[in-house]
C-alpha cells in the first residue's frame, strides 16, 4: 500500500532515524517535511521530493530529495544536503546513512565539528565513536594550523588527528611549515599540544630547517625532539 501526500509532515515513532548519525536520541518521533512524499508501509520506504527536511530530537537533515527505510534504517539524501546536530555540521551533495551510526558523504563534503573543519572527496563519519575519516586527499583546518594528506582521521573526543601520505602542516601563528609521510596531532587543551611526524620529515620554523625520520613538535614552546640521524640548519638571528 502506498500513500502520497502533498505537501506533508509525517511523524513516525521509530527506534532510530537518518538523523541519528549525528547522535540523535533513540525512540524519538521523526518529522518529515517535503513538497511530496511517497510512503510504502509494506517495504517501509519513504521517498521525499522537494525541500526535504527531516527532524528528530534536535538533529536536522535537509536536502532536495531523500529516502529512508524504516526497516533497514538506511537513508539517502541528495542535493545541497546539510545535517546539523549540536556542534557538528555536515554539508555535501550526497549523504548516505547506515545503521544510524555510519554516514558516507560525497560531493564536496565538509564536516565542521566545534572549531575543526574536515574536507575531502569522501568523508565517513561514525557518530557512536565521534570519529571521521576523509580519503582521497583531505584537509583538516584547526585553530592553530592546517594539515593536509592523502588520508586524515579525526578522533574528536580525544582532540587527535592522524594524517597519512604526503602530509603537509602549516601553522602561520607558529611560523611553522612541515612535511612528512605520516603525522599524529595531539591538541590536548589541558596539556601541551604536540605533533609527531614520521618518515622523510622536514620542518621549517623561524627560518631554521630540521630534517630526520621521527620528529616531535611541541606546539606551545617551539621545542623539537628528533629521533635517529637528523640534520639541523640554523639561520643566525
Amino acid at each position: 500500500m502506498k500513500n502520497r501526500i502533498v505537501p506533508v509532515i509525517v511523524a513516525l515513532l521509530l527506534s532510530c532515524s537518518a538523523v541519528n548519525h549525528l547522535e540523535a536520541a533513540p525512540n524519538q518521533p521523526i518529522e518529515l517535511l517535503a513538497d511530496s512524499i511517497q510512503y510504502d508501509s509494506v517495504s517501509g520506504t519513504m521517498v521525499a521530493q522537494g525541500n526535504v527536511r527531516m527532524t528528530q530530537d534536535n538533529g536536522v537533515m535537509t536536502g532536495n530529495t531523500g529516502q529512508y527505510n524504516t526497516k533497514t534504517k538506511e537513508a539517502h539524501m541528495t542535493g545541497g544536503v546539510q545535517v546539523v546536530k549540536d556542534d557538528a555540521t555536515l554539508q555535501a551533495e550526497d549523504v548516505r546513512s547506515y545503521e544510524n551510526t555510519h554516514v558516507i558523504a560525497t560531493g564536496n563534503p565538509v564536516l565542521t565539528k566545534g572549531e575543526d573543519k574536515l574536507v575531502g572527496p569522501q568523508i565517513d563519519y561514525y557518530s557512536d565513536k565521534q570519529y571521521a575519516i576523509a580519503i582521497g586527499g583531505a584537509k583538516l583546518t584547526m585553530p592553530d594550523g592546517v594539515m593536509t594528506g592523502t588520508q586524515i582521521e579525526a578522533f574528536f573526543p580525544e582532540n587527535r588527528a592522524v594524517a597519512q601520505g604526503n602530509v603537509h602542516i602549516v601553522s602561520p601563528q607558529r611560523n611553522l611549515d612541515a612535511v612528512s609521510d605520516q603525522a599524529v596531532y595531539y591538541g590536548d587543551k589541558d596539556k601541551q599540544g604536540k605533533t609527531v611526524l614520521t618518515g622523510n620529515v622536514k620542518a621549517v620554523q623561524d627560518g631554521n630547517v630540521l630534517t630526520g625520520n621521527t620528529m616531535t613538535l611541541y606546539l606551545d614552546n617551539k621545542v623539537v625532539d628528533v629521533e635517529g640521524r637528523s640534520k639541523l640548519v640554523i639561520i643566525p638571528q
